[in-house]
């Protein structure tokens, strides 16, 4: 009976009910999340990385708005009975819950503090997993009872409406807030070719003039020149839409990008790397672009550092 409550509370909570608990429980993972670092950017996404309260908040909204209106709509074209929208806004708000327990679960140690943090990145999805299988199943028996709904009409067109819904809300948080927040597209049709120009002059450039270019790329939007520079191992743990989604959160963190300082730049020598920083000014802070390059003068290191 318990382990049925726990994935079909439905039956007893619905409407506004539902609906007050599952925004106590979405305001709280947003909490959670800025706290430890989570970003949960698509109705079934989970990444770690640093945002705002703001911004936190935000995605958990977009998530939910997403998520109901979608299934609010398939309910509308699939189901023979009159729906309330109260009702499937409310479920599928409760439905969010396994979130939550992933907030708590991660103010242990098991947040990655980098792409490079293998380990913990493991850790963490293994822990990521089986929360999203648990709320996918909330998420369907919210669907079915919210819409009255069964069998393989209720199968499919959930499963079409959760991916429309994942679709959106990724469309919403790479595309919108990139207009929002960032100073130039994220595809620039005019430096859609610059990438193999750049693979052809890349070796006989020198870590300033790569670094250079990194900054001007970034204000472009042109990410494909960025990844040109990376080593192997970047190449893998930084693909363009990984780089894509960092600048995107990080403006969404900062405020819109304003401008580089590369009068500012300053570089260091640790072991055997170069270090250099170019100051990036946003529009509530300011961030340190740090690159670090390897011996053959390929980027092993991308990161925006706070400044004190």
């Amino acid at each position: 009976m318990k382990t049925k409550f726990l994935i079909n509370p439905f039956e007893r909570i619905a409407g506004w009910q539902a609906l007050f608990i599952g925004m106590v429980v979405m305001a709280l993972t947003a909490v959670f999340g800025k706290i430890n670092h989570i970003v949960f950017d698509g109705v079934l996404d989970v990444h770690f990385g640093i945002l705002d309260f703001s911004a936190s908040f935000s995605m958990q909204a977009v998530n939910f708005l997403v998520l109901f209106l979608t299934m609010w709509l398939s309910g509308v074209c699939f189901s023979k009975s009159k729906l309330r929208a109260i009702d499937v806004a409310g479920t599928m708000a409760l439905a969010r819950t396994p979130m939550l327990a992933l907030g708590l679960i991660c103010f242990l140690p098991v947040v990655p503090q980098d792409i490079f943090d293998i380990l913990r990145s493991v850790i963490f999805v293994v822990i990521v997993i089986p929360l999203t299988v648990w709320m996918v199943a909330l998420m369907y028996n919210a669907y079915t009872v919210s819409c009255h709904l069964k069998g393989s009409r209720a199968v499919w067109s959930f499963v079409g409406a959760l991916l429309v819904a994942e679709a959106v809300s990724k469309v919403v948080f790479i595309f919108l807030l990139n207009g929002l927040f960032a100073n130039a597209p994220i595809f620039n049709p005019s430096v859609k070719n610059s990438a193999e120009n750049t693979i052809v002059v890349a070796d006989s450039l020198t870590i300033h003039q790569k670094t250079e270019n990194v900054v001007k790329a970034f204000e472009q939007g042109n990410f494909n020149s960025i990844t040109v520079y990376f080593d192997e191992t970047m190449k893998k743990k930084l693909p363009v839409n990984g780089l894509k989604m960092a600048w995107i959160q990080t403006n969404f963190t900062c405020g819109k990008f304003e401008k580089a300082d590369l009068d500012g730049l300053q570089e260091t020598r640790i072991d055997k790397y170069d270090v250099l920083e170019v100051p990036f000014f946003f529009a509530k802070e300011k961030r340190n672009l740090r690159l670090t390059f390897n011996e053959d003068g390929e980027i092993s290191g991308l990161f925006f550092l706070a400044v004190n």
